[in-house]
């Protein structure tokens, strides 16, 4: 969805420029799924994956119909999977950043 509008151009530069500035956090990996992959995970939905010292790993799943947050050891298991597929298909990290970076510059005024 890099170079696909979401929005006007300002609102595409925004998006793009915030991910730019959280890559730069120690604790967050931005990684780009190449467009033409085969791997569908994720693509219905999305999913956060919440670890926490004191509870126990929880997943929020978002669809377009529901939302479900769950500590269930067997779902919990499934959308770390799901996760781990995504990565693996991904780009390395840097060469997500420099994707970044070259998708924001075609949506200069």
């Amino acid at each position: 969805m890099l170079k696909r509008p979401l929005g006007n151009a300002k609102v595409m530069r925004d998006q793009l420029d915030h991910l730019l500035d959280i890559s730069e956090h120690r604790h967050i990996t931005v990684q780009i799924v190449p467009y033409d992959n085969p791997c569908t995970d994720g693509l219905l939905s999305s999913f956060t994956i919440a670890e926490l010292s004191d509870a126990p790993t929880a997943v929020s799943i978002e669809s377009a119909g529901r939302g479900e947050v769950s500590a269930e050891h067997d779902l919990v298991s499934d959308i770390w999977a799901q996760y781990d597929r995504l990565r693996a298909q991904a780009f390395r990290p840097t060469d997500s950043l420099e994707k970044l970076k070259k998708a924001r510059t075609q949506w200069n005024d």
